[in-house]
């Protein structure tokens, strides 16, 4: 555990920290020779002996001290390994993406040929595979990567620390940066910036240093609105809207996506910030395939003979809008003889029981009432699994237009009603659902449901009828068991909290188990 770096708030894989030098720094940061000592490179001295010598004369240095290191191509092992060292204070290791060995302990990794990482696919193996080797406490390094453009997308690999080497670089060489990418500065018949700088190239015309200065503000513009990012909870929308402005990026975005294991052990499984599903990359966010997956995997549907099928609604959860409510109300009584099942983009599947769990409860999508390709290969492929592990007798479908056209082609056998609110569309659905209920048998208790179903899907299966054992009281927001004492209530945000003795009943099950 590293005494230098503190993590204080997470939205994915970007974090926002502290990093203590002789000066805090408050992560994700622009860092530069102000910040660390590098020994650097072996080579640069002439003998090894020599180049330890250096890393330990850093001993007691309240700067980061970042120890030699032996250089390497991108996907080469370096020809030595240097003993380690102990700096008494901040340490840093350049460290090679790539490479087989564990890295010793650090405070801050440094990526070693960083500015190497030009393919999306090396870019995302290299800082998802390290992070993965380092303690999730340390900091990540990128030099000479950060752009204005790819600034997001690094935060949102996990890189905690960057810096102005490449936009002093392209400075001198006429590159000209904004969030939007770079281009060359002569070719620019007007300057889209109006930045001190920029009134001075327009005034007195274009020079290095001035794109020099106008490039840094322009990433330290960026970085304040990454980091505002992450504090608001919407990093991921920031860089779905980023990465539009590079192929290379949104193919980056799209094989982080299939670093599921990764992504999925740092999103949050609750948070109170709403999920904005505006492109096709959103079907693909890890909270979407979690949920899916979960839903799939851990819940399971009471044992019901009749299958509801409806549509989403804007207002979240879903009892609360004016189109449920008048489902409810045609269906009447006979709820507790069916099982009520949402059909939606980009979640797919949202059993009753689980429209106040996170995501369900807090996303918005926008509404065209056109479904694509994508969407309706998603949505079919995970009822088709659902069914397969719930089966109903009879299934009433109160859907319209494109989405149950969908429902229809995925070859689904059942009462079909045309969906729609109106007077008719009401009455059609009132009498599918009487006609389907006639000899079903009751469910039980929805309270008690809902807790099953919340069990499941936060702790995996049999975790709801291990929680509901026995005699089970249903008090306000609370269940209690035969002796009144309390084993899970509802939070003001939905989710499920387990007292003591209801975590008592999990324990055996042997999962998330914290000692």
């Amino acid at each position: 555990m590293t005494k230098y770096f503190e993590v204080l708030r997470r939205d994915g894989p970007a974090r926002m920290g502290k990093l203590l030098l002789e000066q805090q720094i408050s992560t994700p940061a622009l860092i530069s020779k102000d910040d660390y000592v590098s020994a650097g490179s072996i080579y640069s001295y002439t003998s090894i002996s020599q180049a330890v010598a250096a890393g330990e004369a850093l001993r007691g240095c309240k700067k980061l001290a970042i120890l030699p290191y032996v250089p390497a191509a991108l996907r080469s092992e370096p020809a030595l390994k240097l003993p380690p060292l102990d700096t008494e204070g901040p340490k840093g290791l350049l460290v090679h993406p790539f490479s087989a060995r564990e890295p010793e302990k650090a405070d801050v990794y440094v990526l070693g040929s960083a500015a190497a990482l030009k393919n999306p696919r090396d870019l995302v193996a290299a800082v998802a595979g390290l992070r993965e080797k380092i303690a999730p406490d340390a900091a990540l390094y990128a030099p000479a990567l950060a752009t204005p453009a790819n600034l997001a997308l690094l935060v949102y690999l996990g890189i905690d620390l960057l810096d102005g080497i490449r936009m002093m670089a392209d400075g001198l060489l006429g590159r000209y940066h904004t969030r939007d990418g770079v281009w060359k500065a002569s070719d620019l018949v007007e300057l889209p910036c109006r930045c001190q700088h920029c009134r001075e190239m327009i005034e007195g015309g274009v020079s290095a240093g001035r794109l020099m200065a106008h490039n840094l503000q322009k990433l330290e513009e960026e970085l304040l609105a990454v980091r505002q990012a992450v504090r608001s909870e919407s990093i991921r929308e920031n860089v779905e809207r980023q990465v539009r402005v590079a192929p290379e990026q949104t193919a980056a975005l799209r094989l982080l996506d299939q670093e599921h294991n990764y992504l999925e052990r740092r999103a949050p499984v609750s948070r109170r910030s709403t999920i904005y599903a505006n492109c096709s990359e959103s079907l693909a966010r890890v909270e979407v395939t979690r949920f899916a997956q979960r839903v799939i995997g851990r819940y399971k549907a009471p044992q019901s003979d009749v299958l509801l099928l409806l549509p989403c609604s804007a207002k979240k959860p879903y009892s609360l809008s004016r189109s449920h409510r008048l489902f409810a109300e045609a269906v009447g009584s006979r709820r507790r003889y069916l099982h009520e099942l949402i059909l939606t983009s980009p979640l797919a599947l949202v059993p009753r029981e689980l429209e106040e769990a996170y995501p369900a409860a807090s996303y918005d999508v926008p509404v065209t009432g056109r479904w694509d390709r994508e969407e309706r290969a998603w949505l079919t492929g995970c009822l088709e699994a659902y069914l397969k592990k719930n089966r109903y007798a009879k299934v009433v479908a109160h859907l319209d237009g494109e989405l149950e056209q969908a429902v229809k082609d995925s070859g689904l056998e059942a009462t079909y009603t045309g969906g729609g609110t109106n007077g008719p569309a009401l009455e059609r659905l009132g009498q599918a659902v009487a006609d389907a209920c006639r000899d079903a048998v009751r469910l039980p208790d929805l309270r008690l449901l809902r807790y099953r179903a919340h069990a499941d899907f936060y702790f995996g299966p049999e975790a709801g009828d291990a929680l509901l054992a026995g005699k089970i009281i249903v008090r306000g927001r609370e269940i209690q068991d035969e002796a009144k004492r309390p084993l899970a209530s509802w939070t003001i945000n939905g989710n499920m909290a387990l007292s003591m003795d209801g975590a008592k009943r999990l324990e055996p099950l042997g999962r998330y188990i914290v000692r």
